[in-house]
């Protein structure tokens, strides 16, 4: 049991042996809600190295928990984590976090908490290539550490560190601050899978093959046992460069797609763009170019996202110092006025005329610059619908390429089986009919033919589905929103939902529970929408139940689907836990993924729960979750903006 009140986790410091189960666990049993608020933040922090949106989605439920408390420390824990996971997807949001975080650090006192904040904003810097202030907060950052005694921080300060002389060039800087935190993290016993590839960069780039190559794998097999997506990634793209360093393509194109893959599991985009950008090169020289194409497109996805950013930070940032001016500006003048209403008494009428004077002067001043403001705030606007724009663009070429991959195979198999199903004609066609043999041969090719247009029936109905799906999916959100009564809503898409899959299987059952809460309040929704999530939900839910029974056929198992809503912190929950199959983690990494499905071939398009995510957070400005285990079962959780 924890005690009451406790410090949140630091970033960056995972506690030996505390898994992200474990954590979990300890949510289950009682606790106090400030304990709460500190497992939160350290389940998030541990799934920031896994799965970046996992990590957002326990900081967000800290944050909610310590602002309805006021628990001022765990709500600036709290946005340092969320900041953390937005920094990919977000970058001007996560800055702003960062500050939220610093300002409640400073007004409490908690110089852990500020030294780990002047930290993240470091990083945001460091990637806007601004050597100067990104260097000034990590020095800060390494001197509260070193002031607090605290040696666990220092290590990664020095890391960090290090890690900027690197990506700015200065190599002989980065081996010393490397070295000092290696050396530190040894006496410490605490994991060294950062450092390790920053040594690997240092000698890499300093031509030291054998030791770099050395570095690298001793990075890639301590990251893989603290299940640290994020240095693996670092580690696998630093052994492919130096693969291609030494001219060997092959195996610089196998660790960088390893660490592509890294990067895409965890969220890491910056990650991605490095291991596509290496790929792209790499294939090129090999003379490839479908596979060069392919990582060079994902790679300008990478770069309009990232890159659109940063350009979104600059303006931000030049916004900022035109606010900072102003408020000199006014600061001064404010001084000014204080000066010349002393002059006044002395110098009577003629000080208070040129007060007027001076006065109407800084007036014109103001003017101008509130002018110039307004000007920096709308190329932010305009750059920030760019960026926009491209993000839509790049959705679309993905979403475009997984139509394509999606229909082929049907489309395949329906050409396939037509080619064999000519040739059978010309059999017949050709074959005498003097013998018994001959009639039971023509049989045989009519049974064929039979069976193969069979099949052609089939693919061509799997096609009709997938392109029914997608067209499904384009009306999201096109209705318009009125006042539902939810708890109706729900028992409605349920019975549809069963009713729908006891037509294809009369032997399923399945116990329904309810617990809908009478006084849920009429909530504004786009109703067919808000049905077509439900509906998937319940079927995938009974399609679980449904593979579970009949992996375990005896009297053991009773399929049972849990259906609740409530009210919860100004927002509306409902929650469809079942009793099925329950997923993996990689299958729940990838389970809101366009045309990803865990359903035999014919039997799911891989839509449903995309479409799902889209309509609950993008038209209805909700969320959609699920807690999973594998073998027991999977819980839904919508919640919708009361």
């Amino acid at each position: 049991m924890l005690v009451a009140g406790p410090k949140p986790v630091v970033a960056g410091i995972p506690s030996p042996g505390v898994a992200v189960d474990s954590l979990r666990h300890l949510l289950t049993l009682p606790q106090t809600d400030f304990n709460r608020v500190t497992l939160l933040c350290q389940i998030s922090d541990q799934l920031w190295t896994q799965h970046t949106d996992s990590a957002a989605v326990y900081a967000n439920k800290a944050l909610a928990l310590a602002r309805r408390i006021h628990y001022r420390q765990g709500e600036g824990a709290a946005l340092n984590r969320l900041g953390a996971a937005l920094r990919e997807s977000n970058l001007a949001r996560s800055l702003e976090v960062f500050q939220q975080s610093l300002h409640i650090a400073e007004t409490t006192h908690d110089q852990g908490l500020i030294a780990q904040n002047l930290r993240s904003i470091g990083i945001i810097y460091v990637y806007l290539r601004d050597k100067r202030q990104g260097l000034a907060y990590y020095f800060r950052a390494l001197k509260i550490g070193e002031q607090l005694h605290d040696e666990y921080r220092t290590v990664i300060e020095l890391s960090n560190i290090g890690l900027a002389y690197d990506l700015f060039g200065q190599l002989d800087s980065a081996r010393i601050f490397q070295e000092r935190a290696y050396a530190l993290a040894r006496r410490l016993h605490t994991p060294t899978n950062y450092i390790l590839y920053g040594l690997g960069n240092v000698a890499r780039k300093s031509g030291q093959v054998a030791p770099a190559r050395t570095y690298y794998r001793q990075s890639i097999a301590e990251s893989k046992k603290v299940h640290h997506l994020r240095s693996l990634n670092f580690a696998y793209v630093g052994l492919a460069e130096l693969y291609q360093q030494t001219g060997q393509p092959d195996s610089s194109i196998y660790y960088a797609r390893l660490g592509c893959q890294a990067a895409q599991n965890n969220g890491f985009l910056r990650g991605v763009l490095n291991a596509s950008t290496l790929l792209t090169k790499d294939f090129k020289q090999r003379g490839r170019p479908d596979s060069a194409l392919k990582y060079q497109s994902l790679m300008l996805v990478m770069k309009d996202t990232l890159f659109g950013q940063e350009k979104v930070m600059r303006l931000q940032s030049l916004n900022y110092r035109e606010q900072q001016r102003t408020q000199e500006v006014a600061a001064s003048h404010a001084a000014l006025r204080a000066r010349y209403r002393t002059a006044a008494l002395v110098a009577g009428l003629v000080g208070l005329l040129v007060l007027a004077v001076i006065l109407a002067r800084h007036g014109r001043q103001q003017r101008r610059a509130r002018m110039a403001l307004e000007q920096s705030l709308a190329e932010l606007k305009t750059a920030q619908d760019q960026l926009v724009q491209r993000e839509k663009m790049a959705f679309l070429g993905e979403l475009t390429a997984g139509i394509a991959h999606e229909l082929q195979n049907p489309l395949n198999f329906v050409k396939n089986f037509a080619e064999v199903s000519a040739e059978l004609v010309d059999e017949i066609n050709g074959a005498p009919h003097n013998s018994a043999r001959d009639i039971t041969l023509e049989r045989e090719i009519l049974d064929g033919l039979k069976l193969n247009l069979q099949q052609i029936s089939q693919h061509g109905q799997r096609a009709t589905s997938i392109i029914k799906g997608m067209l499904e999916h384009s009306r999201t959100g096109s209705g318009q929103r009125e006042p539902t009564n939810l708890n109706s809503l729900i028992e409605e898409s349920l019975c549809l939902a069963y009713q729908g899959l006891r037509t294809k299987d009369k032997d399923f059952n399945a116990e329904f529970i309810t617990r809908l809460d009478p006084a849920l309040p009429p909530m504004s929704v786009v109703t067919q929408d808000l049905i077509r999530v439900l509906i998937n939900l319940f079927t995938n839910a009974f399609h679980a139940m449904q593979q579970r029974q009949r992996r375990h056929s005896g009297p053991g198992y009773q399929p049972a689907l849990t259906v609740s809503s409530r009210v919860v912190a100004e927002q509306v929950e409902i929650s469809i836990r079942d009793n099925g199959t329950g997923m993996s983690d990689k299958v729940k990494a990838k389970i809101f993924q366009p045309f990803f499905t865990t359903k035999p071939v014919g039997e799911g398009t891989g839509l449903g729960l995309s479409m799902s995510h889209e309509i609950v957070t993008k038209g209805h400005g909700g969320t959609l979750t699920l807690e999973t285990r594998e073998g027991e079962g999977t819980e839904f959780l919508i919640r919708l903006p009361a």
